[in-house]
């Protein structure tokens, strides 16, 4: 009689400077949006597990905020997360954009990974699809392997999918023995809410200027079954900003940009949802939220 084949799994944080494509990679691996994406800096904001199942295999990602120079709590709170997922891991992913020369805030990652990382580090570098010249790839391997001790290195799109399968036969081959942590057909550890008020946050920043985004929290006030709809989700939720003009240009003129904001959430959570979304949004001035503890701690951050 065969012995039972022996079953991996483990965790592998995906770690980088912000807007390097880990979210949109932790996307491509699970096959389904876990992760909001935005083209603005910090949109990951919590640490996000994606389950990847394979038979044999589960390998849990981490998707971490991104490092950057921290001048909020907020900020501060998502670098030491981001942080401590890295140290807490089985396999480290350095992710970053292979279209670019290392800066400051790679040199920043690397130096955490050398120092407090003692697990097995990998060294991917996205949005390769985006490079002009293909000989212009060697040596921006070069410029990043310098950085730390990789195991080994892989250049990918997470957007095209190069490569992307033979990193992950190279990964599994490096997961430790070990019971699955999720039951199979779960990809994620977000609730619909969680994940509601994502979605809504996510089509604010593709929606308003620069200077607004970073000052947006989203928070989910009710969400249950309409009255005399069974066929229809009522969810009602507050958009947070810092200052009267943050608000002024969610709203827009006549409520124009907000009814945009809602009509995009509205079909995504649909989606999520499986039936139709009555979503009525509001908008509240929290001033300052993101350096006050009581407010980071309402809005899901567990800060000390």
């Amino acid at each position: 009689m065969s012995k039972p084949e022996k079953f991996h799994s483990g965790f592998v944080a995906l770690i980088g400077r912000p807007n390097v494509g880990k979210s949109t990679l932790l996307n491509a691996i699970v096959g389904s949006k876990v992760a909001i994406t935005s083209g603005m800096p910090q949109t990951t904001r919590h640490r996000i597990l994606g389950v990847y199942n394979r038979p044999g295999c589960q390998i849990v990602f981490v998707d971490t905020p991104g490092f950057h120079s921290a001048q909020t709590r907020l900020g501060e709170w998502m670098l030491e997360s981001a942080k401590t997922e890295g140290s807490e891991a089985d396999i480290v992913i350095m992710v970053v954009d292979g279209t670019q020369a290392p800066n400051d805030d790679d040199r920043q990652v690397a130096e955490f990974l050398k120092e407090q990382v003692k697990a097995t580090k990998i060294l991917l570098l996205n949005k390769v699809d985006k490079l002009a010249r293909k000989e212009a790839l060697l040596p921006r391997i070069e410029s990043y392997r310098k950085l730390g001790d990789f195991t080994d290195i892989f250049p990918i799109s997470a957007v095209d999918g190069d490569n992307v399968e033979e990193f992950l036969s190279y990964l599994r081959t490096l997961i430790p023995e070990g019971l699955p942590y999720f039951p199979e057909g779960q990809i994620s550890d977000q609730d619909n809410e969680r994940m509601a008020e994502e979605i809504i946050r996510e089509k604010v920043l593709l929606n308003t200027y620069r200077e607004v985004p970073h000052a947006v929290a989203v928070k989910i006030d009710e969400c249950r079954e309409a009255v005399n709809k069974k066929d229809q989700q009522y969810i009602r939720a507050t958009v947070y900003v810092e200052r009267e003009g943050q608000k002024t240009i969610i709203l827009g003129r006549k409520g124009e940009k907000l009814k945009e904001i809602g009509a995009a959430a509205r079909a995504e959570l649909e989606e999520l949802f499986g039936r139709k979304v009555y979503l009525d949004l509001w908008i509240k001035v929290k001033e300052d939220w993101r350096d006050r503890p009581d407010w980071l701690r309402a809005f899901g951050y567990d800060y000390d």
